[in-house]
Order: structure tokens, then C-alpha cells, then sequence
């Protein structure tokens, strides 16, 4: 029997978007993420039918729909492979899972096929763990969960997952110093362009805009992704505003973030150390803060009463409550729009941080007479960040580069390492 590893490349490849890699020794297999891809239509991982027929496991990174969107539809085609994840990652993975099926426009899969996957999700810790394959996952610090996977074949084959090398308000930063002769790395960020700036430094200028729109009587609507870049905007905000550097006004928090809060603070011990500690030691529960507020009306109105703060999805402005938000504020000068989050080629969000004047909304046309501004806080690691997570792998000799489309990584990286660019249904032997 053949015992060598085969690797296969589904998605996630010069690509951000639909995740998925199948690992493959003799009867043995397993999948490493299984994502979708979001945009004007819905792209799937490209798995051969007689593939998807012998998968036996999946292993889930983090919950974001790119590396886990696609597991409902497997259920829904009669297929029920095992699904290994943290305990976070399955929480989240049930809100997230079910939001997408609500805004399908043609649903392809039923919430009976989200229970059925949910049901399949084998919750294991940080930690070795063996299965078909051992291996062993590591706190990869993009959100509450989320893991980096090191498969222990061939010298070790580490993949990344999303990673962020920085420690933020909710979690430390990444593993580092890993053991792996081949390494499966995200480059988001891998452009040498792609230097993001200190999180102190952004917040600091953060705040500064805050309090001068709230300072000349205007309100700011920061548009979020519910998990991950909302709980870091809402705990800094939270921080500076019981320091009294940020003024101290109601900061609002809408749509699916409210519910991810709560799953967060039911996994606070997946958190850093000082929210582990604010929790256990004092009254304080960050996740549940004084300082923010829900809507009390149906229809919202209480909200734009006086000043304030509005967190709400969606991040990129394509759904959710920030569009009541944005129409009632746009009009008006005084009140200011904040990205926090990367907005994608084609969304609404794209649209107005590159300078339109005037919106659609359903049937409405809404001039953006507001202020219009961005700020770079990331849950990703950014190119020199990248570069060094990858000097620190153990023993390297091999790295295939995802999540992303990047020569300079892959220049900066020839002279030391063999790299590959991996195209979507290839496959490698190592």
C-alpha cells in the first residue's frame, strides 16, 4: 500500500476565500478547513465528487465562513464526515452557519442540515490529539478558538489557518517556534506594502476622531464584523472610555454582535490572561460592560437620540442594522463613519471609502454628506510579521503559501525555503 502523504489544494489559493486542503495517506484523510467564498455569487471549494465521497474528518481553524461555509452543504448532499473543533470555534460556528443560511437568496442548504453539522462537531482542546492522523493544534490569536493544525507526518505539516502574531485585548498572539519540515501559511497580508500600524498607535487615533465628531454634536457608526473585530473595537472603547480619555457617551451595539459577545464571555477562558483576570477577580465582565447599550425600540429610534457610539454589522455594509444607521446619518455632516475592517472590491462599503457621494438603499438614494474614515486594526499578521512567524518554524524546508496571492513573501522566502504557489486541484507528494 502507498504510504506516502499527498497533499491537494481545493480553495484558498491566490485566493482569499473557500479554505480547503486534503491530506491523504493510503485509506487515510483528512480535511483541513472547508470555506466558502463571498461575493456577487457564492464560490465553493473545487472537491472531485469521488473525493467528497472518502472524506472521513475536518478539521475547523476558526469559525469564519471562508474556512467553515461550506460544511452545511456537504450535509445537505447526504454526506456526514466528522468535524473536529475547539469549543469556541463549534459556538461560533452554529450563529455564523445559521446567519448564512438565513441570507442565502436561493437557500441551498436547511437549518435542520446546520443542526445535523453542529451535532458532527467533535469539540477537542489545544493540544495533541490523535485520530486517524495525530496532531496537535496551537492558539493561533486571529479570534476566540482559532487554531493552527500540525499534522504529525512527513517531518511535521503545519498549517496556519489565519494567524496574528500581536497580543490585542482579547487574546495573546500565536504559537511561535513550532516544529515542521512543511509549512501551509495565509498571506493576507503577505504584500510588502501590507505594514500595518502598532494597535496602539491606531487606537490612539481612533479616539482622537471619536471625541472630536462627538465634541462638534455628531454620532459615529462603526460598521463591524460580528466575531473577532467587533469584541477588540468594543473592549478598547470600553478600556478608554473607564480611563476617560474617550468621552463618555452610549455606545450601542447591534445585530449579530450582541449574541457573539455572549458566546464569547462563555469561552473567556480561551481569552488572554487579564480578561481571565478581570472576570475572576473583580465584578467586571468586560463582554457585558456597563458602558454599552442595546436599541430598547423595534424600530431603533431611541438610539439617535443624543451623540453616540453605533457598533453594528455588517462590516462592509452589504446587510444588517449599520444601514438604518448609515441612512439616518449619512445626511448630516457632523456625524462620522468609521471602517474598522477591510472592505472587498464591489461592496457597498468599497464604494464609499472610495469617495461615492451618494448611496443606493434599497429604494432610496442617500447622500454621504458624513465623514468618511478608516482605521487599520487587523486580527491578521502583517508581511514582516509573516516573514518572521516563518523563520521561527523549527526544522522548515518546505512552504506552500495561501490565503492570499504573494511574491514578495514568496521572493523573501526562495533564498531559504523551497516555496510553492499552489494553483486550485493541484497536489503535491511530501
Amino acid at each position: 500500500m502507498n504510504k506516502s502523504i499527498k497533499l491537494s489544494f481545493y480553495g484558498g489559493v491566490e485566493e482569499v476565500g473557500r479554505s480547503c486542503y486534503l491530506i491523504e495517506k493510503g485509506d487515510k484523510n483528512i480535511v483541513l478547513d472547508c470555506g466558502i467564498k463571498l461575493g456577487e455569487k457564492v464560490e465553493h471549494p473545487e472537491i472531485p465528487k469521488d473525493k467528497i465521497k472518502s472524506i472521513k474528518e475536518i478539521i475547523i481553524s476558526h469559525a469564519h465562513l471562508d474556512h467553515s461555509g461550506y460544511l452545511p452543504h456537504l450535509y445537505s448532499d447526504g454526506y456526514s464526515p466528522k468535524i473536529i473543533a475547539t469549543k469556541p470555534t463549534r459556538d461560533l460556528m452554529g450563529v455564523l452557519l445559521s446567519d448564512y443560511r438565513r441570507i442565502q437568496k436561493e437557500p441551498a442548504f436547511s437549518q435542520k442540515d446546520v443542526d445535523e453539522c453542529m451535532k458532527r462537531v467533535y469539540m477537542t482542546e489545544y493540544g495533541s490529539i490523535k485520530s486517524q492522523f495525530e496532531y496537535t493544534l496551537f492558539q493561533a490569536g486571529h479570534i476566540i478558538g482559532s487554531s493552527m493544525i500540525r499534522i504529525e507526518e512527513s517531518g511535521g505539516i503545519l498549517y496556519t489557518g489565519d494567524i496574528c502574531m500581536r497580543n490585542t485585548r482579547v487574546l495573546e498572539g500565536c504559537k511561535r517556534g513550532v516544529n515542521a519540515e512543511n509549512l501551509i501559511v495565509e498571506s493576507t497580508y503577505g504584500s510588502k506594502e501590507d505594514i500595518l500600524p502598532g494597535i496602539k498607535e491606531e487606537a490612539g487615533r481612533m479616539i482622537e476622531l471619536i471625541n472630536k465628531t462627538l465634541k462638534e454634536g455628531g454620532s459615529v457608526l462603526i460598521p463591524s464584523f460580528a466575531v473577532g473585530r467587533a469584541q477588540e473595537i468594543l473592549l478598547l472603547l470600553d478600556d478608554y472610555m473607564q480611563s476617560g480619555a474617550l468621552t463618555k457617551v452610549p455606545i450601542y451595539v447591534d445585530g449579530m454582535i450582541n449574541k457573539v459577545m455572549r458566546i464569547y464571555r462563555h469561552n473567556a477562558i480561551y481569552a488572554n490572561e487579564d480578561i481571565k483576570r478581570k472576570i475572576l477577580m473583580s465584578d467586571y465582565d468586560p463582554f457585558n460592560s456597563k458602558n454599552f447599550k442595546k436599541p430598547k425600540t423595534k424600530d431603533r429610534s431611541d438610539v439617535l437620540q443624543e451623540p453616540c457610539i453605533i457598533v453594528s454589522t455588517s462590516g462592509m455594509l452589504s446587510g444588517g442594522p449599520a444601514l438604518y444607521y448609515l441612512e439616518k446619518l449619512a445626511p448630516d455632516p457632523k456625524n462620522m463613519l468609521l471602517f474598522v475592517g477591510y472592505q472587498a472590491e464591489g461592496t457597498r462599503g468599497k464604494k464609499i471609502l472610495d469617495g461615492e457621494k451618494e448611496i443606493e438603499l434599497g429604494e432610496n438614494k442617500v447622500k454621504m454628506n458624513m465623514k468618511i474614515e478608516s482605521i487599520k486594526i487587523s486580527g491578521h499578521a502583517d508581511y514582516r510579521e509573516i516573514v518572521q512567524f516563518i523563520h521561527g518554524v523549527k526544522g522548515l524546508k518546505k512552504v506552500f503559501i495561501v490565503h492570499g496571492e504573494s511574491k514578495d513573501l514568496g521572493e523573501e522566502l526562495e533564498k531559504k525555503y523551497e516555496v510553492i504557489f499552489p494553483k486550485r486541484g493541484e497536489e503535491f507528494v511530501i
